[in-house]
Order: structure tokens, then C-alpha cells, then sequence
């Protein structure tokens, strides 16, 4: 039993990182989703953004918006600030024009309730979800939107690209994460549906967005391409839509953002129960692959660590805890060169799955005990 426990364990970590995505690959040689797309395609467009405190970067934001090359008399910005209490507010007001509308919430109730409100604001046929700190390419917008000249793709998601200026060690798996999770997307959507987007640059036409619930913790960008596909649509993947945005220097910081995400990953759960049947076919064997065997990681570690243990007999099983060792002790040292000034980048790695996991695992708990509230604190950006 032991064995069994150890070894499905294993695999199951195994299979989701690295056998899931070279499977989509084998996957994509013998079925391929071929789509039409119109290059010069122009609908009308809504922006939206959720802003909590961004007097930072909330005129940077205002200032990109008018430089994306797209008609203005087809384009809005609609920016909710919710329940801010630094300048975010006055700033706003003082760049509202005629394509940039701005409605102050006095009390923070949270992105999901904020999205809620501005997506009846919204008069786009057209809706691209983006976060204030998100700065786009000038040609991001015509990109996410040409693949809605077919009927058939419900909504698009684009191509983060993550900075990192102060070359911290959270950063940099965060860009190793990012990059890997465009590679994943890609190949999803090329075979059938992306599962997920980027709340920094992500489409859906209008008339598929159902209201998110309020009284918990969730991510947009899981839920709303989720419920597009549910209703029999297709989520597809542009690498060619770039966003931009900066690693966060503090990673206290940035785990109580994973926190907040692992949260609200099982939230998502009773909301996405009817795509979990295998009657679902490639939606819902993507599912399983990327995101829910993912999200129970921590727990199969733990299982791992416990059942290697009790095995230590062996001397195979004595091999692989001294592996395991090794490893946590290289994600210890990651932790650790945080705060040196050469950084040590070979322990990047372990460092930034071990935390992504114990995140995983204290979101769990979070959502176990009810206690992750929706509203949502501003995470500093280098």
C-alpha cells in the first residue's frame, strides 16, 4: 500500500508538469483545431479594469490605452476603482475623457463584484479584461480581436511577459512559470480550448460573460473562460498579443498573492463540476491535467516525504529521500540568497516550486476554513 501511495504520487506530479504537456504535443500531430481569422476584423471594444490603490501606475496605465492602435471611436476604457484610499481616485477623475469612463466604489467589495458592475457599463461587443499594471503593445488589442471573426471562438487570450528589473529569485521562477504555462496554452488551444487565460490580457465576447460570484474568493480568468466554454465555444491562445507587466520584489508579498490564488482555485471547484466528466473530452482531460492534479501537488508531496519514510528500509526508497533532501535543502538555499547580493539563480527553482506548493497548501486551508475574503490588497511591483 505504501509502495502504491508512493508511487502514484509521484507520477501524478510527474505527469502534470512534464508527461501533460508532451502528451498535447503527441496530441497536436494528429488533430489540429484549423480556425478562420480576418487580420483586419474590428469590433467595438471594451477595456476593463478592477483598480484597488494603484496611484503608482494608474496614469501609466491611461497614457498606454491611448497609444494602442486601434479606432477610438470603437474603443473604450472603463476603470472601476474599488474602495481605494490612496490618489487612485483623484487621478482617475482628472483623466476621465470621452473614451475613458471611471466610476468610484467607495467600498472595496472585491474584483469580482467590480467586474460585475463595469460589464454593464461595458458597450463592446467585444470585453478585454486587463489589471492596472498591465501595459500592452500597441497592436494587442487588433490582435486578441481578429480571432473573433469566427463564430466559433467565444474568447482569446494573450501573451504575458514578465519583467524582472531587480533580478529577484521570486521573479525569476515566476518568468520560468510564465513561460511555460504560453507554451501549455498554446498547444490547448491549438488542439481544441485553452483552459484559463491572464487577468492582465485576456478577450470574451460580451453576450457569454455570466455575472462571477461575490460571496467568495474566485479568479476571472478561470471562471470566465471556463463558463465561454461550457456554453460550447472555444478559448484560443495568441502569442502575438503581448502584455507586459514586472515581478514583484517582495515575496512575502507574492506567496500571499498564490495564497489568494489557491483559494480561490478551489472555490472554483462546484463551478466547474459539469466540465470535470470525462463526457467533456478534451476540456475535461485538460482540466484534470493542468489545473486540478496541479492544485492537489502539495498533497501528493506530503504523501511522498510520508510513505518514502516509512519505506526508508530500502535502499532505493533510501536513495530517493536523500533526493528529497537535497532538494528541499536547494529550495532552503533559495530562500536564503534572497536576501544575498549575488543571488544564487541554481536555486531559483527549487525555491519557487516549494513555495508555489505550500501557497497551494495554506490556500487549501483558506478555503477550509472560509477564510480568504473576496476583497483583495495591492501586491508592490519592482
Amino acid at each position: 500500500m505504501l509502495v502504491f501511495i508512493f508511487w502514484s504520487s509521484f507520477f501524478l506530479i510527474i505527469y502534470s508538469y512534464f508527461i501533460y504537456p508532451v502528451l498535447l504535443r503527441i496530441i497536436l500531430t494528429v488533430k489540429r483545431n484549423h480556425r478562420t481569422m480576418q487580420p483586419d476584423y474590428c469590433p467595438k471594444v471594451s477595456m476593463v479594469v478592477s483598480a484597488h490603490n494603484e496611484e503608482d501606475i494608474i496614469v501609466k496605465k491611461c497614457e498606454n490605452f491611448k497609444e494602442l492602435e486601434y479606432p477610438n471611436s470603437k474603443i473604450n476604457l472603463i476603470i472601476g476603482s474599488d474602495g481605494s484610499r490612496d490618489k487612485t481616485n483623484d487621478l482617475l477623475t482628472a483623466h476621465a475623457c470621452d473614451n475613458i469612463q471611471c466610476f468610484i466604489f467607495e467600498n472595496q467589495k472585491g474584483k469580482a463584484a467590480t467586474l460585475n458592475q463595469l460589464l454593464i457599463e461595458a458597450e463592446g461587443e467585444i470585453v478585454v479584461f486587463s489589471d492596472a499594471n498591465t501595459m500592452y503593445d500597441q497592436n494587442a488589442i487588433k490582435k486578441l480581436v481578429r480571432h473573433f471573426s469566427d463564430r466559433k471562438v467565444g474568447g482569446v487570450c494573450g501573451h504575458l511577459i514578465l519583467k524582472n528589473p531587480n533580478e529577484n529569485v521570486g521573479g525569476q521562477g515566476e518568468q520560468l512559470y510564465w513561460d511555460y504555462e504560453n507554451i501549455i496554452k498554446n498547444l490547448e488551444g491549438q488542439i481544441k480550448t485553452t483552459i484559463g487565460a491572464n487577468g492582465a490580457i485576456y478577450a470574451l465576447r460580451k453576450e457569454l460573460y455570466k455575472a462571477l460570484p461575490t460571496n467568495k474568493v474566485i479568479m476571472d480568468d478561470f471562471l470566465v473562460p471556463l463558463s465561454a466554454i461550457e456554453q460550447g465555444f472555444d478559448f484560443v491562445y495568441d502569442s502575438e498579443a503581448k502584455a507586459y507587466e514586472s515581478t514583484s520584489p517582495h515575496i512575502e508579498g507574492e506567496f500571499q498573492r498564490k495564497v489568494r490564488i489557491g483559494a480561490a482555485n478551489f472555490n472554483a471547484l462546484p463551478e466547474i463540476k459539469r466540465l470535470l466528466f470525462p463526457s467533456r473530452g478534451f476540456v475535461s482531460f485538460a482540466l484534470w491535467s493542468h489545473k486540478i492534479f496541479r492544485w492537489f501537488g502539495p498533497f501528493f508531496l506530503i504523501a511522498i516525504f510520508l510513505s518514502n519514510l516509512f519505506l526508508f528500509n530500502y535502499l532505493f526508497f533510501k536513495l530517493i529521500m536523500i533526493a528529497q533532501i537535497i532538494f528541499y535543502g536547494a529550495a532552503i538555499m533559495g530562500y536564503i540568497s534572497i536576501h544575498l547580493i549575488k543571488k544564487l539563480k541554481i536555486f531559483t527553482y527549487p525555491f519557487y516550486f516549494c513555495v508555489t506548493n505550500a501557497a497551494l497548501l495554506y490556500g487549501f486551508i483558506k478555503y477550509i476554513t472560509k477564510s480568504q475574503k473576496p476583497g483583495w490588497k495591492r501586491i508592490d511591483r519592482a
